[in-house]
């Protein structure tokens, strides 16, 4: 997920920044001990917010231990134990990881993507084999999302849609159950995840695409706001990636404001038993003081 979807740290009391660092070593030692230590460099903050979110409908209770990690070695770390969802979020992290790569080696080549992706094909093969139906529709997202790429789609919506599919799948987590209601609540649950995928994959896509814009004119590679704001066209001719980002900064700002309201509807809705504050810190500051990061960063570079 790219590395978007994050904490207010500044926000956070002592016990939900500590049960956040837990998820995200629980997600670590998932990874070293089912797929090896190499794969552990894909590690983000992003697999931690499936996973909390994931586990927040559940009753059982959080546990964690005390461990020392092999980055770390000094000193003991909370450590949250594997569960369902952990190794979940750990697997569709590692899914979209070896995904990325891929794709950095098509776009760019360089040894580093091409050396990634073969040191990470064996915990790929590993995934697709226990989930291949999701994995399918993962590797199907995206072929349509780069034939659309590859195309130089001029609408944003279009290009964004394989993406926002793709989230809901990642989302869409067969074994959540809200604990002690009817079936009928599971299939509720189930939609409200996938909803969740889809406007979150919208923000990504969007914040993903302002955010490159510089180097994805460096680079000549497509870029989905490029495409369908005009940049360089018409009255546009000669326009610099600072001029192009001061006249899609608003735009930008109020779509995604919107993505992220259909997002935090959602969440109000949910049946949550745990994790509830530091979700809340994510949705509602995290994702939100990202948005204003991104899009304000054209306007700091301008003034400075």
């Amino acid at each position: 997920m790219l590395g978007y979807v994050v904490p207010e740290k500044s926000e956070l009391k002592v016990r939900e920044f500590e049960l956040y660092g837990a998820y995200y070593c629980g997600i670590c030692r998932s990874i070293g001990a089912r797929y090896g230590q190499i794969p552990r460099i894909l590690l983000s903050y992003d697999s931690v917010f499936l996973a909390l979110l994931l586990s927040s409908v559940r009753d059982e209770p959080d546990v964690w231990t005390r461990r020392r990690c092999p980055a770390h070695p000094a000193k003991k770390r909370n450590v949250a134990e594997t569960s369902p969802e952990i190794e979940y979020a750990a697997d569709m992290m590692l899914l979209l990881g070896y995904y990325k790569l891929k794709d950095d080696r098509a776009d760019e080549g360089g040894p580093a993507a091409f050396a990634g992706e073969r040191l990470l094909r064996g915990a790929y093969r590993k995934i697709c084999g226990k989930i291949p139906e999701k994995a399918k529709k993962i590797d199907g997202f995206l072929s349509s999302l780069h034939e659309l790429e590859k195309e130089g789609c001029t609408s944003f919506d279009r290009a964004a849609e394989p993406f926002a599919m793709l989230m809901e799948e990642l989302l869409d987590y067969g074994e959540q159950r809200p604990g002690d209601g009817p079936e009928k609540h599971a299939d509720a649950l189930r939609y409200a995840f996938r909803k969740i995928g889809r406007f979150l994959g919208k923000w990504i896509y969007l914040i993903d695409a302002f955010d490159d814009v510089e180097r994805d004119l460096a680079h000549g590679t497509y870029n989905p706001l490029l495409a369908s704001c005009g940049y360089g066209q018409g009255e546009h001719t000669g326009e610099t990636a600072a001029a192009f980002r001061a006249r899609t900064g608003e735009r930008t700002r109020l779509n995604a404001t919107l993505y992220l309201s259909e997002i935090s509807e959602v969440v109000r809705l949910l049946p949550i038993r745990k994790n509830k504050e530091i979700l809340e810190n994510i949705i509602y500051l995290g994702l939100l003081r990202k948005t204003e990061e991104i899009v304000d960063a054209a306007g700091r570079a301008r003034k400075g």
